[in-house]
C-alpha cells in the first residue's frame, strides 16, 4: 500500500473525486489536511474509507510535523506556498518525494518577476516536482527553477463519469436558448459586466435566458429580469439538472488561474465563451470549441456573445462535441498516472 500526505487549502469536488479514485483503484492510504470550505461554496463531500481528513484549523505546527512522521509516506503533496507550516513539513522530510501544486499563471508582471525570484530562493529547493494545470502555470514553474522533466501538467481534472453522463443526455437535445454561468458572484469573475452585457443584448435575443449558478459578495447587485435566472449555490446533483438544459457556457473573469468549471462544462459538451484571462482556455478553447474575448473590452465580449447566440443548433452541437473531445484527456487516470510516475522516478 502506498501512502500519500496531502497539505491543501480548500477542498473542491474534482480534487476529492481524484483522491477517491487514487485510494480505491490504486490502494492508496491518504491523509488530507485542509482548510474549511468557503461559506459561498459549501460543498458536501464523501470520502473513501482509505482517506483520513484532518482540519487545518485544529492542527498546530507541531501537530503537522508529528503527522508527517507518523507513517512512512511515499509522497507529500503540498498545495501552494502560502502556508509556512506546510512548507516546514516538506522541509523536515527531505527523503520523502514531494510536489508543489499551484495554478498561478505566468503573466510577466513585475509581481510575477518578484514572486518567482522569492520562490526560487526560498521554496524551490524543498520540492522534487511541480504539478500544475497547464501551459501558463508550467512557465511559472520554469521561472521558479523547475526543469521541464520535473514539471507535470494536468493537475486539475473533473469528475469524468459524472459530466460524461450529462454529455450523453445533452447530445441530441434541441436548442433551449440557455446561456449558463457558474461561479461565485465576485468582482474578479466580472459577473456584473456579464449581467450588463446580457441585458443590452436581451431585446435582440428575447428568446434567450442567462442562468447564473452561484452566490457571493455581489449578490445584492444581481439584476432582477425575466431573462436572467439566479439559481444560487447548488450541490452537484442540483447543478446536473441545470447543465442538461443549457446550451453555451460563459466565464468572463478578469483573472482566473484555471477554472475547473470550464473542464466540467466542456466535458458536458458545451461550446465555451471565455475571457483571455481564463487559464483553462489554453487547453480547452480554440476556434472549433468556442470564442475568446479580451477581458478589458465590453464590446469584444458583447460581439462574442452575439456570435454565439446567433449560431445555429448544428454549429453549437459541433462545437460542443469538439470541446468534449478536448476535455477528455484531463481525467482521473492521467492525474493518477502522473503521481505514480513521480513516486517511481524518485
Amino acid at each position: 500500500m502506498k501512502r500519500l500526505l496531502v497539505l491543501y487549502r480548500e477542498l473542491a469536488g474534482y480534487f476529492v473525486n481524484t483522491m477517491n479514485h487514487l485510494a480505491n483503484e490504486y490502494n492508496f492510504e491518504i491523509d488530507i489536511v485542509a482548510y474549511p470550505v468557503k461559506s459561498d461554496a459549501p460543498f458536501r463531500f464523501e470520502f473513501s474509507k482509505n482517506i483520513r481528513l484532518h482540519s487545518r484549523t485544529e492542527l498546530s505546527s507541531v501537530d503537522l510535523l508529528s503527522l508527517s512522521k507518523s507513517k512512512s509516506f511515499d509522497l507529500i503533496f503540498c498545495g501552494g506556498w502560502s502556508d509556512r507550516d506546510y512548507l516546514n513539513v516538506v522541509k523536515a522530510n527531505p527523503k520523502v518525494t514531494s510536489l508543489i501544486g499551484f495554478d498561478k499563471q505566468w503573466l510577466g508582471s513585475w509581481r510575477d518577476v518578484l514572486g518567482v525570484l522569492y520562490l526560487r530562493l526560498n521554496v524551490r529547493s524543498y520540492f522534487n516536482y511541480a504539478f500544475v494545470p497547464g501551459r501558463e502555470q508550467a512557465q511559472f514553474a520554469r521561472y521558479m527553477g523547475f526543469e521541464d522533466d520535473k514539471i507535470y501538467t494536468g493537475a486539475y481534472t473533473c469528475e469524468s463519469e459524472r459530466f460524461t453522463r450529462i454529455y450523453q443526455k445533452r447530445k441530441n437535445k434541441p436548442l433551449s436558448n440557455n446561456l449558463v454561468y457558474a461561479g461565485r458572484y465576485a468582482s474578479e469573475k466580472q459577473v456584473v459586466l456579464l449581467w450588463n452585457v446580457f441585458l443590452e443584448l436581451s431585446s435582440e435575443f428575447p428568446d434567450w435566458k442567462l442562468h447564473c449558478i452561484g452566490t457571493g459578495s455581489l449578490s445584492s447587485q444581481a439584476p432582477q429580469h425575466p431573462q436572467i435566472v439566479h439559481h444560487g449555490f447548488m450541490q452537484g446533483e442540483e447543478l446536473d439538472k441545470i447543465m442538461i438544459e443549457g446550451d453555451i457556457f460563459i466565464l468572463a473573469s478578469s483573472y482566473e488561474p484555471w477554472g475547473v468549471v470550464v473542464n466540467e462544462f466542456a466535458l458536458a459538451g458545451y461550446p465555451l465563451i471565455l475571457s483571455n484571462r481564463v487559464g483553462a482556455r489554453t487547453a480547452l478553447l480554440d476556434q472549433q470549441s468556442g470564442w475568446e474575448f479580451d477581458y478589458r473590452s465590453k464590446e469584444d465580449m458583447k460581439d462574442k456573445m452575439r456570435k454565439a447566440m446567433r449560431s445555429s443548433e448544428a454549429e453549437l452541437r459541433k462545437m460542443g462535441e469538439h470541446a468534449h473531445q478536448m476535455s477528455r484527456v484531463l481525467d482521473e487516470k492521467q492525474y493518477t498516472a502522473s503521481l505514480l510516475r513521480m513516486i517511481e522516478s524518485a
